[in-house]
């Protein structure tokens, strides 16, 4: 009999010790309230993020490259004159292979063209190239334009 109550004894402390791990698991998978809310401004923040890509794409246009070419100086350079120019992007494409022309007139006519291409323009910026004229370009009328342009 007393061999019985030692065996009921060590069960019940068993079971007392299973039942204690088993709170005390279940304490262990409960998230803490600071995972709660991490997890909610990590979820707040990712749908932001999510709806501004969203909204972005739907509602904005794209107005491809826009140029424009600038002169900078004039400058004589051994036999020739030299017109560095600015190419101006303020579109929201980039331009490649951009093709410039200057053309120099006098009275309405043509007397002298020059061109330059400048490989890359991307969006929202400049790059700087130059023509060469024979004539001066001070002394008559000088036109740059942009005259076409590849997409990359």
């Amino acid at each position: 009999m007393v061999q019985k109550q030692q065996k009921s004894k060590n069960t019940s402390s068993r079971q007392q010790g299973n039942n204690r791990k088993q709170q005390e698991s279940r304490k262990a998978r409960r998230p803490h309230l600071l995972e709660w809310i991490i997890g909610g401004v990590s979820a707040v923040f990712i749908l932001a993020v999510v709806g501004f890509v969203l909204f972005s794409g739907l509602t904005s246009t794209s107005s491809g490259a826009v140029l424009q070419v600038v002169p900078a100086e004039i400058e004589a350079t051994g036999g020739s004159f030299r017109v560095t120019f600015r190419v101006v992007n303020s579109g929201d494409e980039t331009a490649a292979a951009v093709e410039v022309e200057g053309v120099m007139e006098q009275e309405g006519a043509r007397i002298e063209t020059s061109r330059a291409t400048i490989d890359y323009v991307p969006a929202h910026s400049r790059r700087e190239g130059a023509l060469l004229f024979g004539r001066d370009p001070r002394e008559h009328r000088l036109e740059l334009r942009a005259k076409g342009y590849a997409d990359p």
